[in-house]
């Protein structure tokens, strides 16, 4: 890391620089791996590329948590097969979370993953939350992130440097769809 003091040149209005088009910001063309634990009941995936099984749909929720003014797009519904650590106790013990009926929300910050419709326990502590199967064997770790808790990918999925979410900010993530927006989303 370099650190360069800045002269008065740095302000000046350079025309060449003026004329070059402004890259896309990175959260424009990755995807988001964030995948934070949140209530309500449904989960969600902002980014298409995430999901193994597809069906687009055109559904617009007005019962919106994320902004109440606003009516959310749902662009589709399908399944998302999650790889993730099972244990901090062991980092390579891994688990593929199934996750069924997962709606695209393409606006969304983050993505959603709802404990209660998976799983049969949790736990929760201040270093971790913690699913398991009714055998007691673990299937998810999720550790404190940006207000929230997100899961811990395994390895191979474990770009989770850059992220949507500002520490210090408050977010609304739980989502819940109304039976009669359900029906539409399903049919």
């Amino acid at each position: 890391m370099s650190i360069r003091t800045l002269s008065d040149t740095d302000f000046e209005d350079h025309p060449a620089q003026r004329a070059r088009p402004t890259p896309p910001t990175p959260s424009a063309h990755s995807l988001c791996y964030d995948w934070m634990v949140v209530s309500g009941n449904c989960h969600y995936a902002r980014d298409r590329a995430v999901f193994t099984h597809y069906r687009p749909v055109s559904v617009r929720l007005k019962h919106n948590i994320f902004n109440p003014m606003d009516e959310l797009e749902v662009a589709g519904v399908g399944t998302v097969e999650l790889p993730v650590v099972r244990s901090l106790d062991n980092p390579f013990a891994t688990h593929v979370l199934v996750l069924e009926n997962v709606l695209h929300i393409p606006e969304a910050v983050c993505n959603g993953f709802n404990p209660l419709l998976y799983g049969s326990s949790m736990s929760c502590t201040a270093e971790a939350w913690t699913g398991a199967d009714r055998a007691g064997t673990p299937l998810w770790v999720a550790m404190p992130f940006a207000g929230g808790n997100r899961l811990v990918l395994a390895s191979s999925q474990q770009q989770q440097g850059v992220s949507e979410l500002i520490a210090g900010r408050y977010y609304t993530l739980s989502l819940y769809v109304s039976a009669e927006e359900k029906g539409e989303l399903m049919d």
